[in-house]
């Protein structure tokens, strides 16, 4: 029986510090958002939801070199070319820079426009102005600290930027209370929640010493148009594709905004956005982790590892996210009533199809780093153009009446568009590779045994009837969950060769900690 792959132990190695990050961040503000919005009220705290969403949106700046940058310099990392990474580097910086002071116009635009575009009322005007203002400023370090975070991921740091991200997310979660504690006010404590997000910046700098090449040979600034262009020339089409990407994703909760009902239903768009983004952020560590890897797989031309490749993540990605998804959904009503109250129970079917809908997007991180290593990527553009054409007047048409619920069938079908479109296209025409093999033998088995888990807890929390104690629901909902899902995940899904790998993984990471 064959060990697991080199690549699949780095995208397993890598992954834990993003995952454990992304937990304890989840968890943070799993804490703080009730706290928060039981002291500003649900209408400024949906102030705080706004700025996130256009902050966010204004992300499809990056132009797609984000991911460009990454696959590029892990190319040259491999071959131990540091003068590309040089060149490509210290272009980077002019590249960002440009972009932050542009991003820093745009905020300081919508500070003074702001109640023509939103259901802003007067009160909410100065304060909301003010949390522009903060954006405005912050935005060029954090356009910049791209770079510096490219290169450590082509240089298989994540851990090391996630466990700096970590320190981040713990002192956003002591700017929180601190707040609270003390009655700042609102602007006071988005000015703490911004400079506590700029802390990870100086401590990746300082990293950058795992290159051969001193800093100056980083980061200061200096134009390199042919290398630019090489970059840019890939990323062109990851740019288009972001922008329908980031479109229907960052867009609806700014339509919201625009269409609902009133600037309160952000605030339940952020409640179930949380738990939600639990699950998101581990696809996006999932894809951090994945892209160097795809990008030397691919580069090898070998057919046989690329396979191997997706068929190992996959299933590993999915295993794990049928668990976190499957076990949210089986305790998501209780789990509302205490994170927020019985005020919020009506949320939990929009919860559940949300997080479903990332079940289904997430599980294909392996196949779209793989894509994007290819460089193939028009006809996905169509699709994404597609896919947002489609889904988003979703949202504007059912945000009055159905409020957030709006925002989470436009995902649904957008989601739905975009992952048919890899299964029928991309997998068999692109990649060459068997989308049944890829379902059949890595997806489907994981989410089997999600459903069967999820069906045993949840009748047996029936057969039982707990009663109304939120607490012993979900803590007995999830002892029987784990207890089936990791019994029929040993049994059936994962081989002795990698049982013994991450037995020896835990190992090290516990000695680590101790």
């Amino acid at each position: 029986m064959k060990s697991p792959s080199p690549a699949a132990k780095r995208i397993f190695s890598g992954s834990v510090w993003g995952i454990l990050s992304k937990i304890l961040d989840a968890g943070a503000k799993f804490i703080t958002i009730p706290l928060l919005v039981g002291y500003y009220g649900k209408g400024d705290y949906g102030l705080i939801a706004l700025a996130f969403s256009l902050n966010a949106y204004l992300r499809l700046m990056d132009l797609g070199m984000n991911v460009g940058s990454v696959r590029f310099l892990s190319q040259w990392e491999a071959k131990g070319d540091w003068n590309s990474i040089s060149r490509a580097s210290k272009s980077g910086v002019i590249f960002y820079g440009i972009i932050g002071l542009f991003n820093a116009l745009v905020f300081l635009f919508m500070a003074f426009n702001g109640e023509f575009f939103f259901k802003l009322s007067p009160d909410q005007i100065p304060v909301y102005q003010t949390m522009m203002f903060i954006l405005s400023a912050s935005t060029i370090p954090n356009w910049l600290s791209n770079v510096v975070v490219q290169l450590l991921s082509a240089k298989d740091e994540l851990g090391y930027v996630n466990r700096a991200f970590l320190i981040s997310s713990l002192a956003n979660f002591g700017v929180a209370l601190t707040a609270i504690h003390f009655k700042w006010s609102l602007p006071a404590y988005f000015l703490g929640y911004t400079l506590a997000t700029l802390l990870p910046i100086p401590m990746n700098i300082v990293r950058l010493k795992v290159f051969p090449l001193r800093l100056s040979q980083l980061l200061l600034p200096k134009w390199d148009l042919p290398i630019f262009k090489e970059i840019i020339g890939y990323s062109a089409a990851i740019f288009l594709m972001g922008i329908f990407q980031l479109t229907a994703n960052e867009l609806r909760p700014i339509l919201l905004a625009r269409y609902a009902s009133s600037i309160d239903v952000l605030t339940d768009y952020r409640v179930i956005q949380t738990i939600a983004m639990l699950v998101i952020s581990f696809g996006s560590i999932f894809l951090q982790v994945l892209l160097p890897s795809a990008s030397k797989v691919y580069a090898e031309g070998n057919p046989a590892k690329m396979e191997r490749m997706v068929l190992e993540a996959t299933r590993y990605i999915s295993i794990f996210l049928c668990f976190v998804v499957f076990i949210l959904i089986l305790n998501s009503r209780d789990l509302l009533g205490v994170y927020m109250g019985p005020d919020y129970l009506y949320l939990s079917p929009w919860l559940n199809l949300w997080l479903l809908t990332v079940l289904l997007n997430m599980h294909n991180t392996p196949v779209a780093s793989l894509v994007l290593s290819s460089g193939k990527t028009k006809a996905l553009i169509y699709s994404s153009a597609i896919s947002c054409i489609v889904s988003l007047p979703i949202t504007v048409i059912l945000a009055p009446t159905m409020n957030v619920g709006a925002a989470v069938l436009g995902y649904l079908v957008y989601m739905s568009i975009q992952i048919g479109f890899f299964y029928v296209y991309y997998i068999p025409k692109i990649l060459h590779l068997s989308s049944r093999k890829i379902l059949t033998t890595s997806f489907i088995p994981a989410l089997a045994a999600g459903l069967l888990s999820f069906g045993g807890a949840y009748g047996l929390q029936k057969w039982l009837a707990l009663g109304d104690s939120e607490w012993l629901k979900m803590i007995v909902n999830s002892g029987v969950f784990l207890l089936i899902f990791l019994g029929m995940v040993g049994a059936f899904l994962i081989r002795s060769e990698e049982k013994q790998f991450l037995s020896a993984l835990v190992q090290r990471i516990t000695k680590r900690v101790k």
